[in-house]
């Protein structure tokens, strides 16, 4: 063998031994394309919501936070982030857009917080938008995301009210060719007929531990006032259920007939409603027909939180001269 192949197969054999291994998604030069192109690829429908949150995530999917940094503007990652001790940041995954570019997924945990964030790389791998989608921070109202197939992002809210019904908010999210998240549209079943225009005993006294407002929305109201004696109590409820087509309205005086329930009974008809009292709420329920005062598909009836009464300023103290 001549010297001339000997060299040349000592410069395959040297540049066997130069090639790279394979990137991690937590290495610290990681560029924006190799973090793209790593990702693992969703299937839309995707939905993101408490469980993602909950998961225990693999320590495969672990991104190093300075080469993340180093993909988004300062002030971005500041949003985003503004704690960085112990943050902890995991690849979920992206859906990629032929025509626009890459919707990428990161799951955040700093302690006890968790959220998961939407970034947005254009075909040529440069951020240009991201949004929070969630975290667990909020309480009483089921929230998620979904990516659909035609890349809109949409929002959902679900709040159980003291009906029994579910309300379910929908926004829906489209992407400008600058980056930006433009809500398209708007989509609810709330209950928007029928607030409640006054309650006609608000001004009465309030001096029994359970006269208050219990109220879940501005179209559910129990108001329970003191009684003309120690045994009564002043009450009006006003409900609006199924959208609007079913509501029921009732003022009267009911009696107590033990430290924590009461019961009304109607003077002209056979309706009577139980109330229940909790530290924190009011229970009601329909013992007998009160159709002469509500729609005939609904009844008088679910629990109603306490309404928190505003704090009333201290006065100063006069000095003295």
């Amino acid at each position: 063998m001549n010297k001339k192949w000997i060299w040349l197969l000592l410069l395959v054999v040297f540049a066997a031994c130069k090639t790279k291994k394979p990137k991690a998604i937590n290495d610290e030069n990681l560029t924006a394309a190799d973090f793209i192109e790593l990702a693992p690829a969703l299937s839309l429908p995707v939905s993101v919501n408490d469980s993602l949150l909950n998961r225990k995530e693999g320590d495969s999917s672990l991104i190093n936070p300075k080469a993340f940094q180093t993909f988004l503007p300062d002030t971005v990652f500041k949003k985003f982030y503004p704690q960085t001790k112990q943050l902890k940041l995991y690849i979920i995954g992206k859906a990629t857009d032929e025509q626009k570019g890459n919707y990428v997924i990161v799951k955040s945990v700093a302690g006890k917080s968790r959220a998961a964030q939407l970034f947005y790389f254009n075909k040529k791998q440069t951020y240009l938008g991201g949004m929070k989608l969630i975290d667990n921070l909020g309480k009483g109202t089921g929230r998620y995301f979904r990516i659909d197939n035609r890349f809109n992002i949409s929002m959902i809210q679900e709040k159980r009210v003291a009906t029994g019904e579910t309300w379910t908010n929908e926004t829906i999210y489209y992407m400008n060719d600058s980056g930006r998240f433009i809500i398209a549209m708007t989509n609810s079943n709330e209950d928007l007929s029928d607030e409640i225009m006054g309650n006609p005993i608000d001004t009465f006294a309030r001096k029994n531990k359970f006269s208050a407002d219990y109220t879940s929305d501005k179209k559910n109201l129990v108001s329970v006032r003191d009684g003309s004696t120690a045994k009564t109590f002043q009450f009006f409820i006003h409900f609006s259920k199924q959208n609007g087509e079913c509501i029921g309205e009732l003022k009267g005086e009911g009696e107590w007939i033990d430290k924590t329930k009461g019961i009304f009974r109607d003077g002209n008809s056979d309706c009577a409603i139980e109330f229940s009292f909790g530290t924190s709420s009011v229970t009601i329920k329909e013992q007998n027909g009160c159709g002469s005062y509500r729609n005939i598909t609904c009844f008088f009836e679910g629990s109603y939180p306490r309404k928190k009464e505003p704090v009333k300023p201290k006065l100063k103290a006069k000095k003295k001269k």
